[in-house]
């Protein structure tokens, strides 16, 4: 009986990982200490218009976050973007270490009503960023929230 359900679990989570898409990190900038990224997989519409994404900062040398005490190679930062006003909100953020393995989270990402919007200005960065968001939310999938 143990051995059934420990069966039906481990096939229960090969499914649930084999459901949710591998990471597509396509790099809008790169260079010698830093390289970033978007998740092409990550993109989605929400019913409201504003796209949600993944951002990627890979640096060559450990890093250190005082605010939240953590040390890390990688931080990725989920955001919204609203393409039609050229601006972005970041929500939430998360750490990995140099092989990739997770390293912190913040718990909960910041309310919609407390967001703060950047806008973007050409050649910018963030221009770079916003434009393979946008340009890859065309094709993405919408969500029902």
């Amino acid at each position: 009986m143990k051995s059934r359900i420990a069966v039906s679990l481990l096939l229960a989570a090969n499914a649930a990982s084999a459901a949710a898409p591998m990471s597509d990190w396509v790099v809008y900038q790169r260079g010698s200490a830093l390289e970033l990224a978007v998740d092409r997989n990550a993109i989605t519409v929400d019913k409201d218009g504003l796209v949600r994404f993944v951002n990627q900062e890979r640096f060559d040398k450990r890093q250190f976050d005082k605010a939240n005490d953590v040390e890390f190679y990688i931080r990725r930062i989920e955001g919204f973007a609203d393409c039609t006003k050229a601006s972005y909100a970041f929500v939430s953020v998360s750490y990995y270490n140099k092989n990739n393995r997770h390293v912190w989270s913040q718990m909960f990402p910041v309310q919609r009503h407390s967001w703060q919007w950047n806008s973007v200005e050409q050649g910018s960065v963030a221009h770079a960023m916003l434009y393979q968001v946008c340009l890859f939310a065309r094709n993405a999938p919408k969500t029902r929230t």
